[in-house]
């Protein structure tokens, strides 16, 4: 019951700050643990590390750089997050921490909270691999504020999108491949059009406006304000 002592001693009966405390407790029990940061770094460092060996030894044309390129940085990206952020809703489950959980905050804002969680892992991730990916592959990125926006706000849609599939498949017995399953079409139009867009920051196509970018934006407004309306359906069918 500490969990959820700690939870209902925040003194506010706001979303946001019910949100904000399931978002720290998730955050100090991450590190305590380290497994799903551990998960995501692991799959990400070594996949980078093969991908840039693997394509060093080929000649690649300067035609096809910036969108082999883009769809290597989005590949590992999205499959990393996929190895780590499942556990956002299974950890309870396990810890037997869900009904405490259901019984401190509101639908809305456990949905929040994880949503919070999975964007501070992905930010995490974002801070170390694309970095470390425009270095090792010396992917010359020409207008660097569409790709940071595209970045940011596919990060942003890829967190939404693998938290309500999160939610759905806690208690689901093969976990792992259900989540990959469910989320690989949710997330897939996500794909493309980041894969698009940082394909034309390294090609220096200024679109004005930029419309990949308003996609993705579109995307993550639509699927965080859905996942809000269905999550209290999927909550409390977890209850029975």
């Amino acid at each position: 019951m500490k969990s959820g002592r700690w939870i209902t001693e925040t003194g506010s009966s706001t979303y946001l700050s019910e949100a904000v405390a399931i978002w720290l407790r998730d955050l100090r029990g991450e590190f305590r643990t380290r497994y799903a940061v551990n998960s995501i770094l692991m799959f990400a460092v070594t996949t980078l590390i093969a991908v840039s060996f693997s394509i060093g030894s080929f000649r690649i044309g300067d035609d096809e750089q910036p969108f082999l390129y883009a769809v290597l940085l989005w590949i590992i990206l999205v499959f990393s997050a996929l190895s780590g952020l499942s556990r956002s809703f299974v950890k309870e489950e396990e810890a037997g921490t869900m009904d405490v959980l259901k019984l401190s905050a509101r639908p809305q804002a456990v949905f929040l909270g994880k949503l919070f969680f999975n964007l501070t892992l992905l930010g995490a991730l974002e801070l170390i691999i694309v970095p470390s990916f425009i270095l090792l592959m010396n992917y010359e990125i020409k207008l660097p504020g569409l790709f940071t926006a595209m970045v940011v706000s596919g990060g942003i849609g890829l967190g939404g999108g693998t938290t309500i599939v999160a939610a759905m498949i806690a208690q689901a017995s093969a976990r792992g491949a259900l989540f990959s399953v469910l989320s690989f079409p949710l997330l897939l139009p996500l794909m493309i059009t980041a894969i698009k867009g940082c394909e034309k920051s390294a090609v220096g196509t200024n679109n004005p406006g930029w419309p990949e970018v308003r996609i993705a934006v579109a995307y993550s407004i639509v699927m965080i304000v859905m996942s809000l309306f269905l999550f209290p359906l999927i909550w409390e069918e977890s209850m029975q």
